[in-house]
């Protein structure tokens, strides 16, 4: 299973809206995915149908050692898709997980249970630097960054690499960034072309070359608790999203 953290310092940079959509991209290609919503505000959860009632969510798999993960993961209604649900108790996991010796483990640990069973595992995670996220970091193999093109979004991609690097050098040497890529892009507005090509010059080993444009397509799908593909599956979002992913899977196999 290769585990991609899906990570942002700045909120509205499209971290939710593209764990749903390269999941299940990923699922359309035959790949079997998990998601792992460890953001608080559980947007992919709320996002996404399940087959059945949610049984534990992500806190519960945190704290509880007598949880089986496998218990955890709930089927969707999307195909080759499962889920590791939200929860809005994360404030009371991070405080236990803070008192304890190599907590920024056991997420890891966690999803070693499952390895065999999936061929991806894409964590949401929140926007806030904590014991979560790092956890989230310290099981991934990459990191993914997503970008919207306002210029504040480059206060945030600074801080995330920051962060990632201190996790490499310190925690996990073994992880890779794989990517940034601009997910919520006006390119009607010239200041978003500035801020493209400042983010590409400066950081042109990381920057994906393939841009999804802003789209209420994608907005009305995440709405509507659909992906672009099952929403309008011949809309430009749909097509930029699994040029996006071919291109991820591209980097991972180089």
């Amino acid at each position: 299973m290769k585990t991609i953290a899906i990570v942002q310092r700045k909120g509205g940079n499209g971290k939710s809206t593209s764990c749903l959509n390269l999941a299940r991209s990923l699922s359309l290609k035959g790949k079997r995915v998990l998601i792992v919503d460890l953001d608080d505000q559980k947007n992919s959860t709320q996002s996404i149908p399940f087959e059945n009632k949610i049984a534990h969510t992500v806190d519960e798999v945190l704290v509880n050692d007598e949880l089986v993960v496998k218990d955890a993961v709930t089927a969707t209604d999307w195909k080759g898709v499962k889920v590791i649900a939200g929860s809005s108790n994360l404030s009371g996991v991070i405080r236990e997980l803070d008192g304890e010796v190599g907590s920024h483990l056991v997420l890891k640990e966690k999803l070693d249970e499952v390895k065999d069973d999936f061929d991806f595992c894409l964590i949401d995670t929140s926007p806030s630097l904590n014991i979560l996220v790092v956890n989230a970091l310290c099981a991934a193999d990459y990191a993914f960054i997503p970008l919207s093109s306002k210029y504040f979004s480059l206060q945030g991609l600074g801080q995330t690499l920051e962060s990632i690097s201190k996790v490499q050098k310190r925690l996990s040497p073994n992880l890779k960034i794989l990517g940034i890529a601009f997910v919520i892009y006006d390119g009607r507005a010239s200041l978003s072309k500035e801020v493209v090509s400042k983010t590409s010059e400066e950081y042109k080993d990381y920057v994906l070359k393939t841009v999804v444009n802003q789209n209420v397509r994608i907005e009305e799908a995440q709405t509507a608790r659909m992906t672009i593909f099952d929403y309008r599956r011949t809309d430009r979002g749909a097509l930029q999203y699994e040029v996006l992913c071919e291109e991820i899977l591209s980097r991972m196999e180089a």
